[in-house]
């Protein structure tokens, strides 16, 4: 495994992207256009689509290993209440590591 992030923080990235992407694209159909309605529904039509779009785009990117690191303990995959061989084996990759004298 690596890094994971929530679906909710994706969702609030392209959120937050598309309000400024909307300001962007608003503005734009206005400069063209002088019309007022026109250019908002152009920036909400256009931010409807992509911000979906963007959240796929994000939930793929998590799946490709390309350029990222793995967490040194990654390779313990806990699934319920830590045993003590599972301790004694998280403290000695600790060691390993140099964080545990």
């Amino acid at each position: 495994m690596f890094m994971k992030e929530r679906k909710l923080r994706s969702l609030l990235k392209a959120i937050t992207w598309r309000i400024i992407a909307f300001s962007i694209t608003t503005t734009l159909a206005y400069i063209f256009t002088h019309k007022p309605l026109v250019s908002i529904s152009i920036g909400l039509l256009d931010s409807f689509i992509k911000i979906f779009v963007y959240f796929l785009h994000e939930r793929t990117w998590l799946k490709i290993r390309f350029g990222t690191k793995a967490h040194p303990l990654e390779e313990f995959q806990v699934k319920g209440p830590l045993t003590e061989e599972d301790k004694k084996a998280i403290r000695e990759k600790l060691k390993e590591l140099g964080y545990l004298d």
